[in-house]
């Protein structure tokens, strides 16, 4: 993954920008909500999200990690880590 550091991160912008890959209402995006076993998405959205995420963050999640995409938590924990990296650099 590459980040940069200038674009300030929101967890909560982040669940929108999640609820608006996922075609779901806000509140269904919880830290604790699996996309593929509790909200039935299939797995082209993981794509969608990193795309929006790239777009949104510029945190770029390869593709051998976006199976690692499965709930908000590990998405925001995926872009937390990406960025927190990045500003000590």
């Amino acid at each position: 993954m590459t980040a940069h550091t200038d674009q300030a991160f929101d967890a909560e912008e982040l669940r929108t920008v999640v609820a608006e890959a996922l075609e779901l209402p806000l509140d269904e995006v919880t830290d604790d909500a699996r996309f593929k076993e509790d909200l039935e998405v299939d797995s082209l959205i993981s794509l969608e999200i990193a795309v929006r995420v790239e777009e949104r963050y510029g945190v770029k999640i390869d593709e051998s990690r976006l199976a690692e995409i499965g709930s908000f938590r590990l998405v925001r924990e995926l872009i937390e880590a990406e960025l927190k990296g990045a500003s000590t650099t």
